[in-house]
């Protein structure tokens, strides 16, 4: 009988497992259960310690701030001429999600836009070509360079100049903007405006290319003022993104540009958009905030003036070149010329030119670098503003300081004479009864002027009355107490040398206002006999700016008052109205008698009169009934242009700097004028004229005085037109 269905379950054999298959089984059912339980913590984890943060980066990548730009500024001279202005500019763009995905379409599109551009479609085969025809030996030099320091090969190859870089094609363009399929990639900027309605119009057959407006600086003066407007460029570095900007925008890099960068840049408007994971745009949310243009600077340059200071420091120094010099036998060398003019009454700088100079159009919208590089590597430094930062020997135009100092300390009285012999010889004060450690100072009038008064020795110049004002003398029964440095130093400070005075333009420089603790600490020795007499003609360690020199002599023509210089007139909004009047500061008064400081403008006012030095090579503007004052400088140097020219030769004469400052007219100054000339040889000779024609300019005589029309019926008036009077006068300034 077959049993088949009917077994005890305890007689059915119960089949064999393996028990190292089922070890095996338990133990991936723990670690499945073990790396879900770590998933599960995991999540748990994020979402308590770091849901907020994330949530926060999900919304900010669907939520988005779009800024809008403001409208910057606008530069005006005194009279309202622009200066620097925005002007539209066109550029091309291609936004990559909008071109058809056809190859061949593409590429149709690519060559008609490449054709109205000018922007090649693809530059490999050019790059090939330019990698063939390098030097094998240093391609693989290169090569191996740049895979040592990890860095792209063509970038090496570029700054080495084995395979210089080529423009970028529309290609590469599209290809770098693809991350971000809707945003607008630039082929080309600032097309001419004819070029933009043509491609506005094929636009319906170039899917994804538009032409898109945005600003540009556009600077009317050009060379003419650009060290005073300065230019753009992109931002410097990442801070700048924490004020606000963006990476694209571009910032004052030179002059008011930079110096008033936030003030003309205005405040940026925005709008909140939600968009996709390509950057589209899906819809807006909120308001959109409207920007808020940036402010108008009124300046107080004279657009007419500057361009008539700048053409005549330029001929002048075109003349000067083409003068031989008399102890080399060769043309001279002049590159370099700075001319001021300024308001003795209010601190107004009316023109400030600087020679060389640049063009800073081409800065509008890129910095061009070949451009900038040879800007930067000219060693008279273009880019450099030399009317406040650059720094020279003062020369004799620094007497002015002495001379007062010397009246109000009573070393001196306006009437006592001091003979000057042509040179006289100092003992040193540490070896008096040592011949050899004496020290001889000279006259640039080597025969000697003979007895001087405080009037005859600035009208003259005469080195040895002030090496015996200023450092003191006791021989021959003539005995002059002296200034002394500290006493210098001193009266410097009051004129305004030795620091900064504040004007709204960036990097001035304070020139050097020599102490006995600043010699001290940067020279590593005491002051010394002999640099007191040096420092009381502008020679030595003193150093000064053209701005500086100016307003030295602006204090003497305000009647004693040193006035904050000023570019900036008054500020204005959007609108017009004057946000920002103009107001007068004054630094400081100078701690000098009102006589005193009359004695030095005579003495001023005779440079300029039949016998002072103004007139060795120049008349000045009396014959149209102006009466002028002023001080002549030549100052001897040796900086790192003469070294590197090979000017400065040990037993020969220093090359000297061409100076001259005055100021207009005498009885009721209205402008001071300063003229500074690099390697210009002597300032009565040539920087002397550029100050008599500039004061010409500005007055409207001689060559300079309007024309008339031929059929006016009032005949020509000779003499100056008549002269506004200041609201005060400058002794009745705080």
């Amino acid at each position: 009988m077959s049993r088949i269905g009917w077994e005890r379950v305890e007689d059915i054999e119960e089949p064999h497992v393996d028990t190292g298959v089922r070890g095996r089984l338990y133990l991936l059912r723990f670690v499945i259960i073990l790396v879900l339980a770590l998933l599960l913590y995991r999540v748990y984890w994020l979402q308590r310690t770091q849901g907020a943060e994330l949530q926060t980066l999900a919304e900010e990548n669907q939520l988005a701030r779009i800024h809008i730009d403001s409208p910057r500024g606008v530069i005006f001279d005194r009279h309202g001429n622009p200066l620097a202005v925005n002007e539209p500019s066109f550029n091309v763009t291609i936004t990559p999600a909008f071109l058809p995905d056809n190859p061949d379409e593409r590429h149709a599109i690519f060559e008609r836009l490449s054709l109205l551009t000018g922007v090649p479609v693809t530059n490999t085969m050019q790059q090939r070509a330019l990698l063939e025809s390098a030097d094998p030996a240093l391609l693989s030099t290169y090569g191996r360079l740049a895979d040592l320091y990890d860095a792209p090969s063509e970038e090496t190859l570029d700054a080495t100049g084995i395979v210089p870089s080529l423009p970028d094609s529309i290609e590469g363009i599209v290809d770098r903007y693809s991350f971000a399929p809707y945003l607008p990639a630039p082929i080309t900027t600032n097309i001419p405006i004819t070029l933009a309605y043509r491609i506005e119009q094929e636009s319906i057959f170039l899917p994804g290319v538009r032409v898109i407006e945005e600003p540009i600086r556009l600077y009317p003066s050009g060379e003419l003022t650009s060290h005073i407007i300065g230019y753009m460029g992109p931002i410097p570095n990442e801070n700048w993104l924490d004020l606000g900007y963006e990476r694209d925008d571009r910032v004052g890099w030179a002059g008011i540009e930079s110096s008033m960068e936030i003030e003309l840049a205005g405040t940026k408007g925005e709008r909140q958009i939600e968009q996709d994971w390509t950057g589209r745009e899906l819809r807006q949310i909120g308001p959109t905030i409207e920007s808020q243009a940036g402010l108008n600077l009124h300046l107080t340059i004279d657009l007419d003036l500057q361009e008539e200071a700048f053409n005549i420091l330029q001929d002048m120094m075109q003349q000067r070149r083409e003068t031989m010099d008399p102890f080399t036998g060769e043309m001279v060398e002049v590159e370099q010329g700075v001319v001021i003019a300024l308001d003795p009454n209010t601190g107004e700088i009316l023109a400030m030119v600087n020679i060389p100079t640049f063009d800073n159009n081409r800065f509008a919208t890129e910095v061009p670098v070949e451009y900038y590089l040879g800007l930067a590597r000219n060693d008279y430094t273009p880019l450099v503003n030399h009317s406040i930062s650059g720094q020279y020997p003062p020369g004799s135009t620094f007497k002015l300081v002495p001379a007062s100092g010397a009246l109000q300390e009573g070393v001196v009285s306006p009437n006592r004479l001091l003979f000057d012999p042509g040179e006289i010889t100092i003992p040193n004060r540490f070896a008096p009864n040592d011949p050899g450690r004496a020290q001889t100072f000279v006259c640039w009038f080597s025969e000697g002027h003979e007895y001087m008064n405080m009037v005859t020795g600035i009208s003259n110049s005469c080195d040895v009355y002030f090496y015996k004002i200023s450092g003191g003398f006791n021989q021959d029964g003539e005995v002059v107490e002296g200034l002394g440095v500290d006493r210098l130093h001193e009266y410097a400070d009051q004129f305004g040398f030795g620091r900064v005075q504040g004007i709204e333009l960036p990097l001035e420089a304070p020139g050097n206002n020599p102490s006995q603790a600043w010699k001290r600490q940067t020279q590593g020795e005491p002051w010394s006999t002999g640099d007191d007499y040096n420092m009381g003609i502008g020679q030595g360690f003193v150093t000064a700016t053209p701005l500086q020199v100016a307003q030295m002599a602006a204090v003497v023509a305000s009647g004693g008052f040193l006035y904050r210089p000023t570019v900036i007139h008054h500020i204005t909004d959007e609108n017009g109205d004057v946000i920002q009047p103009f107001e007068p500061e004054v630094l400081n008064s100078v701690n000098v008698n009102r006589q005193w400081l009359d004695v030095v403008a005579e003495g001023m006012r005779q440079v300029n009169q039949e016998g002072g030095t103004g007139t060795s090579y120049v008349e000045f503007l009396d014959e149209f009934g102006i009466t002028s004052a002023g001080k002549t400088g030549t100052a001897e140097y040796c900086d790192n242009i003469a070294i590197k020219r090979r000017w400065c030769k040990e037993g020969q004469i220093l090359p000297t700097h061409s100076w001259y400052v005055g100021y207009a007219p005498f009885e009721n100054p209205e402008i001071v004028v300063v003229a500074f000339i690099f390697n210009g040889g002597e300032g009565s000779q040539w920087a002397a004229p550029v100050v008599r024609d500039v004061m010409a300019a500005y007055f409207g005589v001689d060559q300079y005085a309007p024309e008339v029309e031929p059929d006016s019926d009032s005949p020509l008036e000779e003499g100056v037109p008549e002269l506004e009077s200041p609201d005060e006068p400058a002794q009745q300034a705080p």
